[in-house]
């Protein structure tokens, strides 16, 4: 059995709304997705959450730069989810 672990952090960020373009929420992704040790992205602009998934350790000054850089700022964070087992986990594509 192959064990891969990963964690999925959840930020609730100001900066973000259900009228947030596409172009924006790309711009997020694309930022993110930068961060040595991010693997995938997902940004729900109507709940004002993004969410990280790592494969490793991640410095959160770089996701915090990240995502002023997007124009976000982070108010809060939760680690959701850690380590699956078995193989590997869908990863959200960056845009």
């Amino acid at each position: 059995m192959i064990t891969i672990a990963y964690s999925l952090v959840g930020y609730h960020v100001t900066g973000l709304s259900s009228g947030t373009c596409d172009h924006c929420v790309a711009a997020i992704k694309a930022d993110l997705i930068k961060v040595p040790g991010v693997v995938g992205v997902e940004v729900d602009p109507g709940a004002g959450k993004v969410s990280v998934l790592t494969n490793s350790a991640v410095d959160e000054d770089l996701v915090r730069a990240a995502m002023d850089l997007a124009g976000c700022e982070i108010v809060g964070s939760a680690i959701e989810e850690e380590s699956r087992e078995g193989g590997p986990v869908p990863v959200p594509t960056p845009a």
